[in-house]
């Protein structure tokens, strides 16, 4: 049982697979390595051996091997040590990427240095090691590195669309930070291009009209009201205009917390439309739910947001909807306040097309005059917002928030009804990951060379009927 025979002698793998292992244990493990090798019949085809020697790579700090070796065993048999090795090596390129979120630039580096030290075979991992690499390098100022890694590591005619999107808008961010910035939105240009999905500013506009019209105070005022509490800070405003600043500066006190792109309204607004009758006026357009539920969604809601930080007085959702579900809002959790972020259109339109959204969910962020149309759009919802809702809403303008933090921070944190605390000054360095474009932004000091980004690309720019600003 469990022998073969090798050259004509009698293997016992079972003796072999033993010893192998005693000597993982003692931290033998070349010996190890050698005996799976040269122990067993054909090596290259046994299962459990492949199995230990990806172990023996995973201990010894060899990942590329670890992977080969890992897919290997399980082309013959699918096993969960296998699995669990090949999972081991991809979490600790997700690792890299998680440390990257959350500003630990070097602990980064570190985690994917044994990658780069011995590249991987196949072709895909490493494009996706050579994108890290370059996103560490740039996040570090080294941007020609970066650069150079990127074109050299990553950028290939095979890779997948998905894969070009991701390189094309880091390049751009690189090329942006070298001053090459004709090349940068050429490269924004070309990444938008993969995935731009049709849009009509025209219904774009007339969708809003008809929100702002079924929203009246009148028929809000109609409305069954939801559940009250202090704790949800509301940030609304458009991509790239500051919302991320702003949940971190309120994060960093600590009598309150961020809760990033929570989804609790939305949820509650898809819930709604699907029983809601246009025909009948509210509250009986809503069917079955009425005050009781609305209640009951409310307090699900902050309840959702307590049990990720259940010490925290106030919570912030910065939801990119949130700025189309204020009316709903207002009512579902009428203690609540918001805050309004407004920046400079063509900032934002210049930060939106050389960021990477997905057009799916936002196909205006693709083309300069399709973000300056949203821009439009949601700044004349706002104004109706002011006009209509009972709520408390806060404007800042970005351009001010930068220059003069010891005045706006101090705004938004009296707005929410908390004493100042100087940590809101260090919001940098509060380590919580940020799962959004600004990431990198907000975890490193205040800076004001954002404002007036569009001005480097007066070309693109140009042609554009931009609506007033000022800041």
């Amino acid at each position: 049982m469990g022998g073969s025979k090798k050259r004509g002698l009698t293997v016992d793998r079972a003796r072999v697979f033993a010893q192998a292992r005693g000597l993982i244990d003692a931290g033998r493990t070349a010996e190890a390595e050698t005996l799976l090798r040269r122990g067993l019949p054909s090596p290259s085809k046994d299962a459990e051996g492949l199995r230990l020697r990806a172990r023996i790579a995973e201990l010894e700090g060899r990942p590329a091997s670890m992977k080969s070796l890992a897919e290997k065993s399980l082309r013959i048999q699918s096993h969960p040590d296998g699995h669990r090795i090949l999972a081991q090596f991809h979490l600790r390129h997700m690792h890299a990427a998680i440390l990257l979120e959350a500003g630990r630039i070097d602990d980064a580096g570190a985690t994917i240095a044994p990658l780069r030290d011995t590249p991987p075979a196949d072709a895909g991992l490493g494009r996706r090691l050579g994108y890290t690499v370059a996103a560490i390098h740039t996040r570090r100022g080294d941007h020609q590195a970066a650069l150079d890694h990127l074109d050299a590591n990553a950028l290939a005619a095979d890779a997948s669309p998905p894969e070009r999107k991701a390189m094309f808008a880091l390049r751009a961010k690189i090329l942006d930070h070298l001053g090459r910035y004709d090349e940068a939105f050429a490269d924004a240009e070309a990444f938008n291009a993969l995935e731009r999905v049709e849009f009509s500013p025209g219904r774009y506009a007339l969708e809003i009209d008809r929100m702002i019209e079924r929203t009246g105070r009148d028929r809000l005022e109609r409305f069954p009201i939801g559940f009250e509490s202090d704790v949800p800070v509301l940030v609304s405003g458009m991509p790239r205009s500051g919302t991320s600043l702003v949940d971190r500066i309120i994060d960093a006190h600590p009598d309150a917390a961020g809760a990033g792109e929570f989804t609790g309204l939305e949820r509650f607004a898809a819930k709604l439309q699907q029983v809601t009758d246009p025909s009948k006026p509210p509250p009986e357009c809503f069917g079955d739910l009425q005050s009781p539920q609305w209640r009951d969604e409310g307090e699900r809601y902050v309840r959702g947001l307590r049990a990720m930080h259940p010490d925290a007085q106030r919570i912030v959702d910065k939801s990119l909807s949130n700025v189309n579900l204020l009316g709903l809002a207002s009512r579902l959790l009428p203690g609540c306040r918001v805050i309004h972020v407004v920046r400079d259109p063509r900032d934002v339109a210049i930060s939106c097309v050389m960021g990477e959204f997905r057009p799916a969910v936002m196909p205006w962020t693709t083309r300069l005059e399709w973000v300056a149309t949203a821009w439009s759009a949601m700044e004349r919802l706002m104004r109706h917002w002011h006009a209509v809702l009972d709520v408390p809403i806060l404007d800042v303008r970005y351009e001010r928030l930068v220059a003069d933090p010891d005045t706006e921070f101090r705004r938004i944190i009296d707005f929410i009804d908390l004493p100042w605390d100087d940590a809101c000054l260090d919001f940098h360095a509060t380590g919580r990951p940020l799962r959004t474009l600004s990431n990198d932004q907000v975890c490193r000091p205040l800076y004001t060379s954002s404002i007036g980004r569009h001005r480097h690309y007066e070309a693109a720019i140009s042609a554009i009927d931009w609506p007033d600003y000022e800041a």
